[in-house]
């Protein structure tokens, strides 16, 4: 391993035992801690919950980071795909009610409905705008994709209008410990996130048409003289990392609120963690998910009002990792 290489690592991994660091030095400047047993058990609590999280936006990077492994296309309009499916499964959970039927549909069930529409969304958007940039230079989808992210907003506001959503599901908690509870919610949706993204994981690796979308995203060229129609893979795989953002909304939406503008946050998200996972690497997305899952919530619970602070944890990890080591913690290494 080359010295320039090893030491990337042992700076990206100095950089993130700070960042993990800087949540308690500010909490003990500020008095936040308190190193009794309940302030522990708060802290457990906390730390469960950002793994829960991670979980969550790991699925829906996934999708973006399969996008970009294989067609090496920067989608930059990915958040407001996850934005698109928390506001179908809003639809779904309110329609018996809008009909005059006193009942809710469950938000989960709603993605046998949201996920088909995302993946042919997807599947359309490739075939009609992308397939004739794919391989050129890499400003042109992603003007195209911003454009799409643009007007979905405003089509969303439109619509629905600029107001905050909320789904109602399964307030109550799930007690660990005497002292150390977590939402069920955030349990039931990670659950789903975990299920969902393994599921990918062995299609991927099992299923012919997911060694075809491998093989296509490790030489393209290879993949067409062996047979392989690299467009149709192109337009399945934009359409299922659309569909995995639309789950991705649909657990975001029974945990946060809201509006047609939030989808930059997701894709902020979304972005570092396939920078700090490494781009085109889904386990690396998995581990850069978990770990940007905890740190925002370990800013919320030390940082005085560390609410307004949490998105500057997904742009300072993306900034500084792109810094010291572009290509992140697993990302293969370019040239």
């Amino acid at each position: 391993m080359e010295k320039s290489e090893v030491r990337s690592i042992y700076l990206l991994a100095g950089f993130l035992v700070f960042a993990y660091a800087l949540p308690f030095a500010v909490g003990v400047w500020t008095d936040s801690i308190f190193y009794d047993r309940q302030w522990l058990a708060d802290l457990a609590t906390v730390a469960l919950s950002g793994l829960m999280q991670g979980g969550v936006y790991a699925m829906f990077a996934v999708g973006l980071t399969l996008i970009f492994g294989v067609m090496r296309v920067i989608n930059v309009a990915h958040g407001e795909l996850v934005v698109l499916g928390a506001y179908l499964t809003w639809v779904m959970f309110n329609m018996p009610e809008w009909l005059g039927i006193d009942v809710y549909v469950d938000p989960l069930l709603s993605m046998v409905v949201s996920l088909p529409l995302a993946f042919l969304l997807g599947y359309g958007i490739q075939k009609l705008l992308l397939n004739a940039v794919v391989g050129g230079p890499e400003l042109t989808p992603l003007l195209i994709t911003f454009g799409i992210g643009i007007s979905l907003v405003n089509i969303v506001e439109w619509i629905f209008t600029t107001d905050y959503h909320t789904i109602p599901y399964e307030p109550d908690a799930i007690h660990l410990t005497a002292s150390i509870a977590v939402g069920k919610n955030k349990v039931i949706s990670f659950g789903m996130a975990f299920l969902i993204s393994m599921s990918v994981y062995i299609f991927l690796k099992v299923a012919r048409l997911g060694k075809a979308i491998r093989a296509t995203a490790q030489n393209a060229d290879v993949a067409m003289v062996c047979g392989i129609n690299i467009y149709s893979i192109y337009m399945i795989t934009f359409g299922l990392g659309a569909a995995l953002a639309a789950a991705g909304g649909t657990l975001v939406s029974i945990q946060f609120g809201f509006n047609p503008e939030t989808g930059l946050q997701y894709t902020v998200v979304a972005f570092a963690i396939i920078i700090l996972g490494g781009r085109g690497n889904f386990i690396g997305a998995l581990i850069g998910a978990l770990m940007l899952g905890v740190i925002e919530n370990l800013i919320a619970f030390m940082v005085p009002n560390g609410s307004a602070m949490v998105e500057i944890a997904a742009y300072g990890l993306m900034i500084c990792t792109l810094l010291i080591r572009p290509r992140g913690l697993m990302g293969a290494k370019e040239g």
